[in-house]
């Protein structure tokens, strides 16, 4: 963790509120519900699409959907180029939403609908200064909301195919008001498919048990792959067996066993290698057990890091500092949308936005409406001072 070295100072309270800044704050709170009650998990994004296109519309902007069916808006032109990109999915799961003081609660409500509204209504007053002040949009800045982040990231490919390039980006997920993601390790989803011979139960000598098999292979994985000192850090290469299937019934010892596997990969070392070594692992175990594995890859994403002294990263720096918060930049244990856009693309990525990413996909989510509306604040200034900042 890197922590700016000045001395933080308490954050600026606002004294008092017009009414005209009242009404604006209770129209957004309600459009904030509207959004958590609108149910959408991976690959059922349309409606909520559809609330966001009209949202845009009614602010004068032309929203477009692409062919994956992402939203994406976009105001300004020319360089520098800055991209927001929140995902609209979330994990199935319905949840009540409700209200408790300044929490909403439901489904989506940490990851990551807190931060797609704090890029929405980033996006919406940034557009509306441009609009005032024509001088502050000497750049362009793109709104993108995608689809399929929780499964095998549909949206996000899809900008990448479609050559939708910024010169730096910021993505939507749960960091907290002062936190800023930089980095996150890579990502090797992995499943395998054990064949042996059925045999009785009660003569299990006679044939290799695929159920057996597994826990061996796990095993295997879990040491064969120990890359750092301490296995439960972002440093090491973890191993999590996410689904076992096996047996027929009781007195029959399995001739077929499936298990999938989530492998998280350090800074510093390839997913693809780390996969190769997985198939290495594999063949060996099928040799010493006398039986087939087949194993079965889904897109790998490799980890990545961002300079914490690179152009957004100082931007967002000087936007928290103006606030009196002290900003801290992290890396995470988990893998997200923005290694495989910076990677993609070349450039500089980080993740942003309000709420405890340890409550995501749990059902107790919430996120604080309040820190929704000052993470927004926060972008505001970071597109400006990216704008205005040279490398």
């Amino acid at each position: 963790m890197i922590q700016a070295s000045s001395i933080p100072r308490r954050p600026k309270q606002l004294t008092q509120i017009s009414s005209a800044d009242q009404k604006k704050k209770d129209s957004r709170i309600q459009f904030a519900e509207k959004i958590l009650a609108t149910y959408s998990p991976s690959g059922e994004e349309a409606e909520i699409v559809t609330i966001l296109k009209s949202e845009l519309e009614s602010h004068g902007l032309s929203p477009r959907v692409d062919f994956a069916g992402n939203i994406i808006c976009e105001i300004g032109s020319g360089s520098p180029s800055l991209l927001f990109c929140p995902h609209l999915d979330t994990v199935p799961g319905r949840l009540a939403v409700r209200k408790d003081g300044n929490k909403l609660y439901g489904r989506g409500a940490c990851d990551a609908k807190g931060a797609l509204l704090s890029m929405l209504l980033a996006f919406e007053d940034i557009a509306e200064q441009f609009e005032k002040d024509p001088d502050r949009s000497q750049g362009r800045l793109i709104f993108a909301g995608v689809v399929e982040e929780e499964k095998e990231s549909r949206g996000l490919n899809q900008l990448i195919k479609d050559r939708l390039r910024a010169d730096a980006a910021i993505f939507g997920e749960p960091c907290g008001l002062n936190k800023v993601t930089i980095g996150y390790r890579g990502h090797v989803p992995v499943s395998f498919d054990i064949r042996t011979k059925e045999a009785h139960a009660s003569a299990p000598w006679t044939t290799t048990n695929a159920a057996e098999v597994v826990f061996s292979l796990y095993d295997s994985l879990r040491k064969k792959l120990s890359i750092g000192g301490n296995a439960q850090g972002v440093d090491s290469v973890s191993v999590a067996i996410t689904g076992i299937r096996s047996g027929t019934a009781h007195n029959v010892i399995p001739g077929s066993a499936k298990m999938s596997v989530d492998i998280r990969v350090p800074i510093g070392t390839s997913s693809a290698k780390v996969a190769s070594r997985i198939e290495e692992i594999a063949s060996e175990e099928s040799k010493s057990k006398h039986c087939v594995i087949a194993t079965t890859f889904a897109e790998l994403t490799e980890p990545y890091k961002a300079r914490v002294d690179c152009r957004i990263a100082r931007a967002i720096n000087r936007s928290l500092l103006k606030r009196g918060l002290k900003p801290s930049f992290v890396t995470k244990s988990g893998t997200g949308d923005m290694n495989t856009y910076a990677l993609a693309f070349g450039v500089d990525a980080l993740t942003y936005g309000p709420g405890e990413s340890k409550l995501s996909h749990t059902d107790s989510e919430f996120v604080d409406i309040q820190e929704v509306f000052a993470c927004s604040e926060v972008l505001v200034d970071t597109q400006k001072e990216f704008f205005v900042l040279r490398n």
